[in-house]
């Protein structure tokens, strides 16, 4: 099988698994308290992303004398506009503080969409060296694709999207993965020579997202569970030890 066919079948097969461990665990419709603890670990997962992957992901790849953290900065004064944008589109309700998470569930399917994106890229990039050093990746791909995807799926659930609805998006934001395949082996060179700075405004995504969004939704919601800081906890910690696993 050429290289070219071997990443399309990897960056589905990756968002399919993701896909399928989210309906294993969440065969029924979440409580509020379970909501507030995805919401936690997404937190943890988001930021631990961008400061132990993402960013460091970008400087070690900048070339150039540019600052690669523009493009962080610019992402989230659009992210900041964009959800300004949409809370105004929501201004009808009588719940604001539905509308702003649900904002947020749309803005972490565009900051996921373009993460996969860049995994898709990684992956093709490694078949395009060599079939082993492609399983590889795309098996590291995986190992923090699932915990993201169902962090993911915990945002747009609380956000009020239904659980279908929450899957299908979820599952098309992972087939981005497919699209930074197609991309690299149609133009390899000039996109890796640019995806430092797609990786440092993905960071900015995410922080944007996990600051802005997630973490005050928690504190208003402090006493639905005096333990919410626990699965924050621990979706930094899991990526802090995948970083190390693989660093």
């Amino acid at each position: 099988m050429p290289p070219f066919l071997q990443a399309l079948v990897a960056t589905f097969a990756v968002s399919v698994l993701a896909l399928a461990g989210i309906v294993l665990l969440f065969a029924r419709r979440p409580s509020e308290r379970l909501d507030l603890a995805l919401l936690s670990f997404a937190a943890g997962i988001l930021l631990a992303t961008s400061f132990l992957e993402l960013i460091p992901e970008a400087v070690a790849r900048h070339r150039g004398e540019a600052n690669v953290f523009i493009a962080a900065l610019v992402a989230m004064i659009v992210f900041f506009l964009l959800e300004w944008y949409l809370h105004g589109f929501h201004s009808h309700s009588d719940e604001p503080h539905t509308h702003h998470l649900a904002s947020s569930g749309w803005l972490v399917l565009i900051g996921d969409g373009l993460h996969n994106f860049i995994d898709g890229i990684a992956i093709a990039a490694s078949f395009a060296v060599s079939p082993e050093l492609g399983l590889a990746t795309t098996l590291a791909v995986a190992a923090h694709e699932i915990p993201q995807e169902l962090a993911d799926f915990g945002i747009l659930v609380a956000s009020g999207f239904t659980r279908e609805r929450a899957l299908l998006l979820n599952f098309t934001s992972g087939l981005t993965a497919v699209v930074g395949a197609l991309v690299f082996f149609a133009a390899g060179p000039m996109v890796l020579e640019h995806l430092s700075w797609f990786m440092a405004a993905t960071a900015g995504m995410f922080i944007y997202i996990g600051g802005a969004d997630l973490i005050p939704q928690l504190h208003r919601h402090r006493g639905l569970s005096p333990w919410t800081q626990v699965p924050f906890l621990a979706g930094a910690l899991l990526i802090a030890l995948m970083t190390m696993g693989h660093g």
